[in-house]
């Protein structure tokens, strides 16, 4: 299994598509679908029809997954038009110290704050 670059409680900007420019935090990865599930985004309804369980039946809002390459890793949060804000994508490198591989910041070259 490869690497994941963006983990949950990421705080991402979306690149492209119908929500372009909203940020949110992750709150599931799927390395098999290459997919991730943002907070507030991508948010469709499904109507559950009545049943012997449930007699009633409901309408379900949640947020449904967006690939992968839609997002990157926000690095500032601009202003409330997303003015300002800036976004990196992330890359792997060896940490020469401890021999862990670490993320970074492929923008800034930074390493990626709270990593273990």
């Amino acid at each position: 299994m490869a690497l994941q670059k963006i983990k949950k409680n990421d705080l991402v900007v979306i690149l492209s598509g119908e929500h372009k420019g909203k940020v949110g935090a992750v709150l599931e990865v799927n390395s098999k679908n290459q997919t991730v599930v943002v907070k507030d985004i991508n948010k469709k309804t499904k109507h559950h029809k009545p049943s012997q369980e449930n007699q009633e039946g409901k309408i379900e809002v949640r947020e449904y997954p967006i690939h992968i390459s839609k997002v990157a890793y926000m690095i500032k949060k601009g202003n409330a038009q997303n003015k300002g804000a800036v976004s990196s994508k992330i890359g792997w490198k060896l940490n020469e110290k401890t021999g862990k591989k670490e993320r970074f910041l492929k923008k800034t070259k930074k390493v990626v704050a709270g990593e273990k």
